[in-house]
């Protein structure tokens, strides 16, 4: 029988509710929560994903604001744009959009974003205390979304299971598998230098796509029964094309998330819900789950 779709508008929408609410609760208090997005150039995906935070601010009660550099920008430039927000008492959450262009390295840039306002666990500090497995201030906006709908699928709880990560970046693969690890699952992570793919998918009871790459997985290329969370997402002739080729893997996995409609909308709440939280340990009220 076809898979179990693992709606993420649904997760989304039970998760923004309990975020409108924690936000009521601080803007009572005298604090409203605030993002200030730095979006080097104009990449198109990049766009879209701040302008749907912009437009879900709104809604959950949180000033989203798109600080645009062109993309010739210098490190030093992007460095000190993302130290001005630092020392802005009225900014809770400061995040670097990426990707970043071509002449830019995250690793250069990452540590002028304030540990305290890293509400996308970009600063090496966190993605080091993430690693640990304790102490990170924030869970990864997409990262937290993979999770949260781990959560909601039939292998949940993951320990003793084998979990298959393919793709190694440090914004999903490497933290992505951390946290799966601190559930007891068995990992491996699979990459572009690795030498196949099989059989190590095949053998995953979860499976985690995230390299950009369209229709890399296909129904064959997994374990009936599986959960397959598909994390990519690509433009092709205008349409939005997930790492899974959705149609051939509904018929054999267990549960299955869509591009779109995915893991997409639970990151859009998640990185929120890091921004409500820091706002609340700003103003040292205790922060709600």
């Amino acid at each position: 029988m076809p898979a179990r779709i693992l709606d993420g508008r649904s997760v989304a929408n039970e998760l923004r509710e309990a975020l409108i609410a924690e936000s009521n609760r601080l803007k009572s208090s005298g604090i409203a929560p605030r993002l200030v997005i730095v979006l080097v150039g104009e990449n198109e995906s990049s766009v879209a994903y701040v302008r749907n935070l912009e437009k879900l601010g709104e809604r959950v009660g949180v000033s989203v604001h798109v600080d645009e550099l062109p993309e010739n920008a210098t490190a030093a430039a992007v460095r000190e744009r993302l130290e001005t927000w630092a020392a802005d008492p009225a900014v809770h959450g400061v995040m670097l959009q990426q990707p970043l262009p071509a002449h830019l390295s995250i690793r250069t840039i990452a540590d002028s974003i304030p540990i305290h306002k890293d509400v996308d666990g970009t600063h090496p500090t966190n993605q080091g205390h993430l690693a640990f497995g304790s102490g990170a201030e924030f869970v990864p906006a997409t990262p937290a979304a993979v999770m949260l709908l781990l959560e909601r699928s039939p292998h949940w709880p993951l320990t003793g299971l084998h979990a298959v990560m393919i793709g190694r970046s440090v914004v999903v693969g490497a933290p992505v598998a951390m946290l799966m690890l601190a559930q007891n699952a068995t990992v491996t992570i699979l990459h572009k230098e690795s030498a196949g793919l099989q059989p190590y998918a095949r053998m995953a009871d979860v499976l985690i796509v995230a390299t950009g790459v369209p229709n890399l997985i296909r129904g064959s290329d997994i374990k009936p029964g599986a959960t397959v969370i598909d994390v990519g997402t690509t433009l092709v002739g205008g349409q939005l094309k997930g790492d899974v080729d959705f149609d051939s893997a509904l018929e054999v996995a267990g549960a299955i998330t869509p591009v779109p409609g995915g893991v997409g909308p639970v990151t859009n709440v998640a990185l929120l819900r890091n921004v409500i939280q820091a706002a609340a340990r700003a103003g040292k009220l205790q922060p709600h789950d």
